[in-house]
């Protein structure tokens, strides 16, 4: 099943949220009093219940909504209210988490003592060319016990292996999933140590540049236009060579969630359309303190948590190796949607429409302070299903906004009446609940009027963004006063901060009149190399693509 077809009411006796969140200035204004309980729709069953620790990545209000619920695989929260074991965090802090940093840190050491050992002589050339023997392969292996050493004094303790791993002839290619942290790469060292495909750059990085280099790993050079084709043919002539070279490692969602589903596969892996072999991640913990995904804990807490438990567990399951058909050997998509299928069903979790290209979205919504950045790929598919998307509606009600009676506070009825959409519609109410921050059954026009006009311009300029919301914030565009102007470039993106606003105003406004036009504003930054982002247009992002032509999986 999908994530849309994953969704429930919240309960009616569910806690309101702490700030009223309907406007949007209080959705960017009053952050510090927001609750991780904010997102528990969003989190696995087994997650954490720590607020005494919870990260607050956030500059917004809330990165996502809670009156309408359903799987987001990019949102995790760590919560511990258990005194004793908040108590029992600190005291290992003090007396296990140096033993386990200088555990970590002398195992480091030894996995690139070998390293170097084994590559002493050898060129990088020569490293591509056939795969290791004798006693650099020796020598490969015990790297990869000192690595697997890295993380057994980092607390992982346990790994369960079940099934039975292929040779790299039987499947050329393991495709692992979940994606969920810095800790998958355990996979990597738990066995016979296969290959990894790596940025370039990944060579140069000091210890850990020698360690990759002697895994034999497929590099991708970015600045090569024929990089993915030349991946790909690395990966095949490995596969069809007489040598024994080590299977390659790709973790196929291509970006870290929270394991409640499988988001879509990239299809680098099935591109060569060789046999692959799944593999399932699985962390039985009774606290989940790695998971590190879009929102949610920075790396830092995470490895601080994980590292003052007593262990934490990890399960590796190889599946059967999956062949292709001929179908699936001639579409890599369709070949990666299967095996998803495939893993999807063994983890008994459900697949996604996510994908990595929808964190694209999102990070881009939080950084131009778009409300609910982290809900905001649900409500551009639930527009797009109310035929809002192609509609000029809300650059209409952007014309009277000002005008209008109590905007911020609309009752499900007069938001109907607003958007002309029938009231009946369910998915005028899935919308509706997206916006209920604050589940009192009112929704913010404004909050709904930017939302809907970054789902529609998200590849455009900004300037263009900026300049369809000038109504929402001044009567006039050529008359906004400073504190109107403020508001309205705090969705510049991250690189209009306060500062430099309020310096841009005032050198648009040298005789100090008290407000500026737009026109001037865009006349003035056109000729400003420092403000070469507003005019610059986000093609790498996700295009809007008709809710109704994707398909539904099981």
């Amino acid at each position: 099943m999908t994530t849309s077809s994953i969704k429930r009411r919240r309960s009616p006796h569910a806690a309101p949220a702490s700030n009223d969140g309907e406007s949007l200035e209080n959705d960017n204004d009053n952050n510090s009093s927001r609750t991780d309980s904010s997102n528990s729709r969003a989190l696995p069953n087994n997650r954490i219940s720590i607020s005494n620790m919870s990260k607050r990545d956030s500059e917004e209000d809330s990165w996502a909504s809670k009156g309408y619920s359903y799987i987001n695989p990019f949102v995790h929260r760590i919560q511990i209210d258990d005194h004793i074991e908040v108590a029992k965090i600190y005291v290992l802090t003090v007396l296990l988490l140096p033993i386990r940093v200088v555990g970590c840190v002398l195992s480091l050491l030894s996995a690139w003592m070998f390293a170097c050992i084994g590559l002493y002589g050898m060129s990088m050339e020569e490293l591509q060319a056939k795969p290791l023997s004798g006693w650099r392969k020796l020598m490969q292996y015990w790297t990869a016990r000192a690595m697997r050493m890295v993380y057994t004094s980092g607390s992982f303790h346990y790994i369960k292996m079940k099934g039975t791993p292929a040779t790299s002839k039987e499947a050329p290619i393991l495709v692992v999933a979940p994606h969920s942290s810095y800790v998958d790469s355990i996979v990597v060292v738990s066995g016979h140590p296969p290959s990894i495909v790596a940025k370039r750059e990944t060579a140069d990085i000091p210890l850990l540049g020698r360690i990759i280099n002697y895994a034999q790993p497929i590099y991708v050079q970015r600045e090569d236009p024929n990089s993915r084709q030349n991946t790909i043919k690395n990966i095949v002539d490995r596969a069809r060579s007489p040598e024994d070279w080590p299977q390659v490692v790709i973790f196929a969602e291509g970006t870290c969630t929270n394991r409640t589903a499988l988001i879509k596969f990239k299809p680098g892996a099935f591109y060569p359309g060789v046999p692959v072999q799944p593999v399932l991640l699985r962390y039985p913990n009774k606290f989940d303190t790695f998971t590190w995904t879009w929102d949610g804990p920075g790396v830092l807490r995470l490895l601080w948590l994980t590292m003052t438990q007593f262990y934490n567990r990890c399960e590796i399951e190889y599946l059967p190796v999956y062949t292709p058909s001929p179908a699936e050997m001639a579409d890599a998509n369709l070949y990666a949607n299967n095996v998803r299928q495939v893993m999807a069903a063994a983890l008994d979790v459900p697949t996604s429409d996510y994908s990595f290209e929808d964190v694209i979205v999102m990070s881009r919504a939080r950084e131009m302070k778009i409300p609910f950045p982290g809900d905001i790929v649900e409500i551009e598919h639930t527009l797009d299903a109310l035929d809002l998307l192609d509609s000029k509606r809300d650059m209409e009600l952007c014309e009277k906004y000002l005008t209008l009676a109590n905007p911020e506070n609309l009752d499900i009825i007069t938001f109907a009446e607003l958007l002309q959409v029938d009231l009946k519609n369910p998915d005028l109410h899935k919308l509706f609940a997206l916006l209920n921050h604050r589940h009192k059954g009112t929704v913010s026009l404004k909050s709904f009027l930017v939302c809907s006009l970054f789902c529609k311009l998200k590849n455009d300029e900004i300037i263009e963004f900026l300049r369809a919301l000038i109504k929402l914030y001044s009567e006039s565009s050529e008359k906004i006063s400073r504190e109107n102007f403020t508001r309205l470039m705090k969705h510049g993106g991250s690189k209009m901060t306060e500062q430099k606003t309020q310096t841009l105003f005032y050198a648009l406004d040298p005789d100090n009149v008290g407000y500026v036009s737009f026109d001037k504003f865009v006349q003035y930054t056109e000729q400003q190399p420092s403000y070469k982002f507003l005019y610059h247009k986000s093609e790498h992002i996700r295009r809007t693509k008709s809710s109704k032509a994707t398909p539904t999986t099981n």
